[in-house]
């Protein structure tokens, strides 16, 4: 009887081991997708991560922008895109649950994190904006109020009309973070 109970508990142990070990398998989840890799805002280990900011200079022209810093005058939007919120963080977990399955559902949907918006015209500054911005892989946009991007193109593109604006490109983080804090019309951060 007690050989019994002790192969059972072995078999029983050996289901989970091998349960757990297929769980743990690579998951195909959707920012790990091939056909996002070159994606504007997707890096080498897939979209911006959940605490992280990103900072993106649009401005008008036929071409991106050069991305050394923020410029010193002239008129040009910046995105400067807030880590995910605390709910939004906590979903993540979910979502790579879910992408295991379906993919294509969870890179339509995107996600949204709050995006603070400074206009600059002739070098003068607006005070900060604060928007909540959806990033979406299939279509692949960035969206942000009246403005969007296209995430292969990077061009920057009016919301209602899809007419093109501009281009826009990233911005090395703590530079820009230094610019919008010493320019920035009663900025708090």
């Amino acid at each position: 009887m007690r050989k019994i109970a002790f192969l059972q508990v072995l078999a029983l142990r050996r289901a989970v081991l091998l349960a757990g070990l297929l769980a743990a398998a690579p998951a195909g989840a959707q920012v790990n997708i091939d056909a996002y890799r070159d994606y504007f805002l997707v890096g080498r280990f897939g979209e911006v991560c959940t605490m992280c900011e990103v900072v993106v200079l649009c401005e008008e022209g036929s071409a991106p922008p050069e991305a050394r810093g923020v410029p010193s005058g002239g008129n040009f939007t910046l995105y400067h895109l807030q880590t995910r919120t605390f709910w939004s963080q906590v979903s993540t977990i979910w979502e790579w649950f879910i992408s295991n399955f379906t993919p294509a559902d969870l890179a339509q949907r995107g996600h949204t994190r709050p995006v603070h918006v400074y206009s600059v015209t002739g070098g003068d500054w607006s005070a900060r904006e604060v928007i909540e911005g959806r990033l979406a892989l299939n279509p692949g946009v960035l969206e942000f109020g009246a403005w969007r991007i296209d995430r292969v193109s990077r061009a920057w593109l009016r919301a209602d009309t899809g007419e093109a604006a501009g281009y826009c490109a990233r911005l090395p983080l703590w530079d820009a973070l230094e610019s919008i804090q010493a320019n920035a019309p009663g900025n708090e951060q």
